[in-house]
This record gives C-alpha cells, structure tokens and sequence, in this order.
C-alpha cells in the first residue's frame, strides 16, 4: 500500500468520528439543551467525603456517584454535550479495538452503529449519564484486559469481576459477558469458573451481610428502566450485541470487506452511512415542545417572570405545566387577573394549582403555587417531601432554605445552606443566603423573601391539597390583602363561570388597596351590570369604564348576528376578544 492509500485510510477512519463529534454535539447543545437542564436540576453533586460514602453503601452506588459528578457539569449544556459526544465516541473507538483483537480486522459498521444508538437514546431527556459511562468503563477495562499478551491479565480480569459488581453495579455485567466469551474462546476453563464463582459468593455474602438489598435491587441497581427514559427494546437490544460483542465479530461474515472501489473499501464508508442516516431521523426528533416547557420553567427558577410571559405570549402552550408556570409568573408579576384569558387554560383548574400527589414531577413543581400565595409552611412541605422521594436537588434545597429563612428557623436553614455550600455551581447562592442568618431585618428588606414574609399565613388550619382553590378562602379570612391569593381567587371563579362570586369579591378587592379592576375582572363586572345578573355592591373606586362596555357591546352584537353559526361566531369573534372572559364564557367546553 502507497503512501496515499495510507493517507487515504486513515483520513476515512478519522472522518466519522470528527462528523460524529462536532455534529452531535451541535445537535445536543442547540436542539437538546434541556436535557441537561433537567438532569442537572434533578440531583445535586457535593464535595464531601460522606457524600462519598453514602455511595459505596450498595453495588453500583460507584457509578451513581460518578454519573452525578458528570450531571452537575451539565450546569453549562454545551460541557454537557461535549462529555456525552467523547463518551459516545470512546465507546466506538473502543469497540473498533476490542474487534481488532478478538478477529484481527478492523471494524467499521457494528462500532458505529451501536454508537450511532447510544447518541439515538442520549436525546431522550431522562437518559441517564450513568449508562453511557458505564458502558464506557467496563469495555475500557476488558480491553486493558485482553489487549496484554501475558496470561497474569487474565487472572487480573477473573479478580475484577466482583470489585466490578461493587462499584457499578449491574453494568458489570458489560464486562463479565464478553470476558466469559472470551475465556471460553481461549479455553481458559478454570478461570472462567473461578470469576463466576467468586461473583456468586460475593453477592450472596452482600446480600445477607452486607448490604441488606432485596435480590431484585441487588441485580439491577442501578439500572431501571426510567434511566433509560422508558426505551427498553432498543436499550436492551444495545446491551445484548455489546455483551455479546466477542462473539458477533468473532463469526462475522468477511464477504463485504474486500470490496474496493477506486482502492477504497466499501466497509470503511458504512460510518458514514450510519451517520447520515442517524442525522436524517434526529432532525425528525427535534422536539419543540419539550424545549418550550423547560425554556420556561429555567426563566421561572431565575425568576425571569416578563421574559416567561413574552415566552409564552409569542408561542402559546397548552402544555398544563407551561401554563401552571406561566401562572404563576403573572402572579410574582401582578398580572394575572389582567392577562389571564391571554392563555390557555384548563376549566377544571390544572393550569392555576397541582392536587398533591406523590409523583416526582407534580411533587417538584407544586410548592410554587403555596409558595406565590404565601403558604410558606405548605411550601417546605412539598419541597421537603420530595427530598425525601429523591434527594438533594438545587431548587429543592433553595427551597428548603428560603422557607426556613422566611419562618425565622435559622438552625435549620444553617443546616441547608451548609449542604448547598458544597456543591460545585450553587456556593455563590449558598453564601448569599448565609448572609440572611439571624438577620429578621435583611430579611424583611429582602426583594423576595420580605414579600413573601409579609403574605405569610399566620394563623393555622387544615390544608386541603386535594383541594387547592378551598384554601384560598381561608387565607383570605385571615389576610384580605393578599394579592396574589385574590386574584388566585378571581381567577379560579372565572373558570368556575362565578360572576356572582366575583363581584361579591370586589368590596374585598377595594379593601386590599385594588384602584381598578383588572382587564379580565372588569369584563366578568361590566358583563353581570349590562346584563342585569343581579345587584352590585356599593363601590368607592371600583368602576366600571365606557370603553368595557363599548367592548362588551361589540362582542355580544357580534354574537347575535353569527349565532346560529357556533363555528362562525366563533371565528369572528376570535380575532379581536379570544383574551376575554366572554370568549370563555362561550366558547370553552
């Protein structure tokens, strides 16, 4: 071979990965991002050493620990997709070596297929981290021991196999397989007999000694099928052809491999193929609404509410959580019985408050709503009950310790703010809120935490989380200037139809300092006076305007002269009064 077929081979041996590298990781970090927004929030690094140790308490908790480290870096998505993309790219250049020493060729097409999938499975936002590096540790050690031509390797490998149940779990299973394949290639018969056995007895002896799992646990952790964000099949299809790697490439057909085009072998493009054909189905996967949703949820735990609301102005959702969000970003914002009717919303409530449930995602999320209305006890539990369910996560802690603060615990937000301080990216947070310990007046001067200081629910009752809208009448009992609860209030008995309810609240709403009616407010008042519904309350500067009325008018002329049409009437009245309370009133089902 000349020097320019040399040349030429290894540029095409070169070229995939470095398409594989730089394109992927585009792809991840511009059309995926949120995947490493979500599993960076859902967990939270320390740099401890009894972080550590509470790791190494079960098979596999290695790997977990591992996986987080890596997790946090996710912190900034572009280091995110950079690490998934060396990762996906050392499992293939890997799986080339294995191959070469277990068939003596060079593989192109299975290394590379099966890399192409673990990039296929990375965009789905529950992945886990634990997967790719996992896989990725055990091939590396399986090479380091079949590469060495000395025999004491292979006892090496035999010892390896239950330190490697230890700190991964059941990923050792992507060592053991093709390491037993390979002793019974070599005929190395004791040695195969030998890591199995010492496999078998190191997990009886952890089970009944050491780690007090259930046998189930003991086999899986730390792989479940939620990891794997539910893709089962072509996970497991994944694993299967790498356990079974020695093997597949040991009987591999070789027909193929000898044909060349212009000195170039046909075998060394299918990358390339593999490649393209993995590009054309990602781009189909681009999956706008789950970036819509996470968009909005990272604006609304930087407490970017105006940027949430234009967010959601320009691309309407009607995603129940994006609009839950969005809610509440009218509500921190002031805008919420104004701009209500401005997005979609759920007739049975969903979009303003989560009925308690003990699932992680409701469980994350629903704390807000207590938090905005100033339920503050309501609010730690929901935090603390999912760290509980699923440990440290950056929000959850923040939570913890703002609600602490806001209460006066101060030992205890000590305590949060300490565990907070040993994380990677969130120490600047951790100091700031340290400033606040037993400090009652930078508290109340706090822009946040005095605001919800002064809502604070001061007397006790029975929550009802399986009905959110009853507590707001309690809180109202105890504080009539709770903004954010009144227009909670208003906007729950807009959804009800209630404009009775709503205009017996509005002597409340005068009380609470309110100088007019909010846009969706006055549309329900102007709409119960025009129509007679029954008698308004005396009323010192609540009024209604003329130009409510003139809109009003519109929209009713318009609806008697399209109504026996619903769809017409509906289409001609949609441009102009779809962010209406009369829209709703109408036209929601």
């Amino acid at each position: 071979m000349n020097s320019t077929d040399d040349k030429t081979r290894r540029f095409l041996q070169f070229l995939p990965y470095a398409l594989l590298f730089f394109l992927g990781t585009f792809y991840l970090w511009k059309f995926t991002w949120y995947i490493f927004f979500y599993q960076e929030k859902s967990s939270l690094f320390l740099l401890s050493m009894s972080y550590l140790q509470e790791h190494l308490s079960q098979p596999g908790g290695f790997l977990i620990y591992l996986a987080e480290l890596q997790t946090s870096l996710y912190f900034y998505p572009f280091i995110g997709a950079t690490l998934v993309l060396l990762e996906i790219c050392g499992i293939i250049f890997l799986l080339q070596k294995i191959g070469k020493v277990v068939s003596g060729r060079m593989l192109y097409f299975l290394p590379f297929f099966m890399g192409i999938t673990l990039f296929f499975l990375q965009t789905n936002y529950r992945y886990s981290a634990s997967n790719n590096l996992g896989i990725l540790i055990q091939l590396f050690i399986f090479y380091q021991v079949i590469n060495r031509s000395k025999r004491n390797y292979l006892w090496l490998g035999t010892s390896l196999v239950p330190v490697l149940y230890f700190f991964f779990g059941s990923f050792f299973v992507v060592f053991t397989v093709p390491f037993s394949i390979w002793l019974i290639q070599k005929r190395e018969w004791i040695k195969l007999v030998i890591s199995l056995a010492l496999v078998a007895l190191f997990f009886f002896i952890g089970k009944e000694y050491l780690f007090f799992q259930t046998t189930e646990t003991l086999f899986k952790y730390p792989f479940t099928a939620k990891n794997i964000g539910g893709q089962m099949p072509l996970f497991s299809g994944m694993i299967a052809t790498i356990v079974l790697f020695p093997a597949i490439v040991k009987f591999n057909s070789e027909k193929i491999t000898g044909i060349t085009i212009k000195n170039i072998r046909l075998i060394q493009l299918t990358p390339l193929l593999v490649i393209a054909v993995c590009a054309f189905l990602v781009v189909q996967k681009i999956d706008t609404k789950n970036a819509h949703y996470f968009k909005s949820e990272k604006l609304f735990l930087e407490g970017r509410f105006e940027q949430l609301i234009t967010l959601n102005t320009k691309f309407p959702s009607k995603n129940t959580l994006t609009a839950f969000l969005n809610n509440l970003a009218l509500a921190e914002s002031g805008h919420l019985a104004d701009s209500f009717y401005r997005f979609p919303q759920s007739p049975e409530g969903a979009t303003l408050f989560l009925k308690w449930e003990m699932i992680g995602e409701v469980l994350k999320r629903g704390g807000y709503f207590y938090y905005t209305i100033g339920m503050i006890n309501e609010a730690q539990r929901w935090a603390y009950e999912y760290m509980v369910m699923k440990g440290y996560s950056p929000e959850t802690l923040k939570m913890l310790i703002k609600t602490d603060l806001i209460k006066g615990k101060y030992k205890i937000a000590e305590k949060y703010i300490s565990i907070l301080e040993k994380s990677i990216f969130y120490r600047t947070e951790a100091r700031e809120l340290r400033e606040l310990l037993y400090n009652d007046e930078a508290i109340s001067k706090h822009p946040e935490l005095g605001k919800k200081q002064r809502f604070d629910v001061e007397h006790d009752f029975f929550v009802q989380t399986d009905n959110p809208a009853a507590n707001l009448n309690t809180i109202l009992e105890g504080d009539s200037s709770n903004i954010p609860a009144i227009e909670y209030k208003l906007c729950w008995l807009m959804l009800q139809k209630d404009m009775q309810g709503i205009v017996e609240m509005l002597p409340l709403m005068e009380k609470a300092g309110y100088s007019a009616m909010p846009k969706n407010v006055e549309e329900v008042v102007v709409s119960y006076k025009l129509m007679k519904v029954g008698e308004m309350p005396e009323l010192q500067r609540l009024k209604v305007s003329k130009q409510a009325e003139q809109r009003f008018n519109s929209f009713y002329r318009t609806f008697l002269q399209n109504q026996n049409n619903r769809q017409q009437a509906q289409m001609a009245l949609a441009r102009n009064f779809a962010d209406t309370y009369w829209y709703y009133v109408f036209f929601s089902s």
